[in-house]
C-alpha cells in the first residue's frame, strides 16, 4: 500500500477547531491498513516551505486535502478561501506531478466540480468519505480508473466528468473513533484547540439558507449514545481532552437522543465540560437539568431573529414564545447561553431588526453573535429565492441582504445596542 498525507486546509484560528472530518478519514484508513499522517494548517505556517518540508520527510503517494468552508461567511469583510486552497494544491504539484491529489470536506461537497476545476486536483469525494477514500485508494493502487465509488467525482483524460452520488450509510457506529493523534507535527494545545464530537448526521429541518440537508441528507442518522460516550471517555483517558463541543447542526433533535447521551454521561460520571448548538423548539426543563448534570457549560441557540415575521420567512419551527421560554429555563439551571442572529433575511426591515434587538435587551441576553447578510449556498431555498445563480458564481462569497434593509442602515441600528451590551458582536 502507498502512503497517504491528509491536510486540513482550514486556517481560521479564533479558536482553532479540531479537523474532525479529516480525523475520521485518518481513522478509516488506519483501520484498513493504510499508513497515513495528518497536517492541520491552523497549527503551521501557511507557506510553501512549511508544506514542502513535510512532503519531503513523509513522501506520500497520495495527498488528501480537506476543505471546511468556502469563505469566512462575513458580508462586511468577505474573504474567500479559494486562493489559499489553490496555492496549497500548487505547492503539492510543484513537489510532485505524479502524487494523486484528492479533495473532500463540507466546503468541497457544496461545489465539487467548481473546486476541481479551480484547483486542478485529480479527484474529489462528496459527502461521507470514510469508506469512499479507502475504496478510491484501493482502486488507484491497482492501476484502475476509479469507478462506482460513493461520492467520487473526477474528470477523465477525455474531459468527461464522472460522478457517483454519495451514499448515506445508516450505521454510524464504527469499530474506530476519529483519530485525535496521527499528526506529523506537534499539536499545540496551548492554542486552545477546540475539540469536537459528532452524534448524528442529517437534518430534517427546513431553514431556508442551510445546506446541512443537502450535505448530510434529510434523514437523521444517529450514533448510539453508548458509542458517543465511549469516544468521549477515550478522549479523556488517552488524550487528556476534557472540554469539547457537540458539533451536530442541532444537538437536541431528536430530543430523546440528546437526553440519552446526557444520561450516559451522568451514569458514567465522565469528567468533562462541553457546549452544543440547540433549537429552542426541543428544549424542556428536564433537558436543561440533564445538560447541567452531564457537564454542559454553555449552549448556543441559532434563533436567527426575534421577530415572528422573520422566523416564518426563515422557515424556523419556533417563535418568540419559545425564545422567551428557553431563557427562563437556562437561567433556572444557571446554564450559560448565547444567541446567534442572521440579519437581513427576506422579510427583514428596520422594524423587525429593532424588534429583535429590543427583545434581546428585554431578556437581558448577555452574549449575541450577529451576522449581516445571508450567504447564498446551492441546494437551499435562498438559492432559488435569489434566482438560482450559476454555481460557478457561488464559489466566491455571494450574499443576500433584504432590499428593505441596507447594510449601512443595519449597522446604524445595531450600533447603540452594541454600545450598551459589550458582549454583543455584529460582523
Amino acid at each position: 500500500m502507498g502512503r497517504v498525507l491528509l491536510i486540513s486546509a482550514n486556517t481560521e484560528k479564533r479558536p482553532p477547531v479540531f479537523p474532525l472530518g479529516l480525523s475520521y478519514i485518518h481513522a478509516s484508513l488506519a483501520a484498513s491498513g493504510w499508513e497515513a499522517g495528518m497536517l492541520d494548517m491552523t497549527q503551521l505556517d501557511y507557506t510553501r516551505e512549511a508544506v514542502t518540508s513535510y512532503l519531503d520527510s513523509y513522501t506520500p503517494d497520495y495527498i488528501g486535502v480537506s476543505i471546511r468552508n468556502l469563505d469566512n461567511c462575513c458580508m462586511q469583510y468577505p474573504r474567500s478561501f479559494v486562493e489559499q486552497v489553490c496555492a496549497l494544491v500548487d505547492w503539492v504539484r510543484q513537489w510532485s506531478s505524479t502524487a494523486g491529489v484528492i479533495l473532500g470536506g463540507a466546503g468541497f461537497s457544496l461545489l465539487p466540480r467548481q473546486w476541481l476545476q479551480e484547483t486542478g486536483a485529480d479527484y474529489g469525494i462528496v459527502g461521507d468519505g470514510c469508506d469512499s477514500m479507502v475504496e478510491l485508494l484501493s482502486q488507484l493502487e491497482k492501476g484502475e480508473e476509479p469507478s462506482a465509488v460513493s461520492g467520487l467525482m473526477f474528470r477523465t483524460r477525455a474531459g468527461v466528468w464522472n460522478y457517483w452520488p454519495p451514499d448515506a450509510p445508516e450505521q454510524l457506529d464504527q469499530e474506530y473513533f476519529p483519530s485525535r493523534s496521527g499528526f506529523l507535527h506537534s499539536y499545540d494545545v496551548e492554542r486552545k484547540v477546540r475539540h469536537n464530537v459528532l452524534t448524528k448526521r442529517g437534518c430534517a429541518l427546513s431553514c431556508t439558507y442551510c445546506a446541512y440537508p443537502s450535505l448530510e441528507g434529510r434523514a437523521v442518522r444517529l450514533r448510539s449514545p453508548k458509542g458517543v460516550v465511549d469516544e468521549i471517555e477515550q478522549m479523556v483517558r488517552q488524550h487528556d481532552i476534557g472540554s469539547f463541543d457537540f458539533v451536530d447542526s442541532v444537538f437536541n433533535f431528536p430530543l430523546e437522543h440528546a437526553e440519552d447521551i446526557c444520561r450516559e454521561l451522568i451514569g458514567r460520571a465522565v469528567p468533562v465540560s462541553w457546549g452544543c448548538f440547540l433549537n429552542p423548539r426541543f428544549f424542556t426543563a428536564e433537558f436543561a437539568g440533564l445538560l447541567k448534570q452531564s457537564g454542559c457549560t454553555e449552549v448556543e441557540f441559532g434563533i436567527d431573529s426575534g421577530s415572528d415575521i422573520c422566523l416564518r420567512s426563515f422557515k424556523k419551527n419556533f417563535r418568540q414564545g419559545e425564545i422567551r421560554a428557553v431563557v427562563q429555563l437556562c437561567r433556572a439551571q444557571e446554564l450559560d447561553f448565547s444567541f446567534c442572529l442572521l440579519i437581513g433575511g427576506p422579510e427583514e426591515t428596520p422594524e423587525t431588526l429593532k424588534e429583535t434587538l429590543d427583545l434581546m435587551e428585554e431578556l437581558e441576553v448577555q452574549r449575541i453573535f450577529g451576522l449581516f447578510g445571508i450567504r447564498i449556498l446551492p441546494s437551499t431555498d435562498m438559492y432559488s429565492y435569489v434566482g438560482s445563480p450559476e454555481p460557478d458564481e457561488l464559489l466566491h462569497p455571494k450574499f443576500f441582504m433584504s432590499p428593505q434593509l441596507k447594510l449601512e442602515q443595519a449597522n446604524s441600528i445595531c450600533a447603540p445596542y452594541r454600545e450598551r451590551n459589550p458582549d454583543w458582536m455584529f460582523i
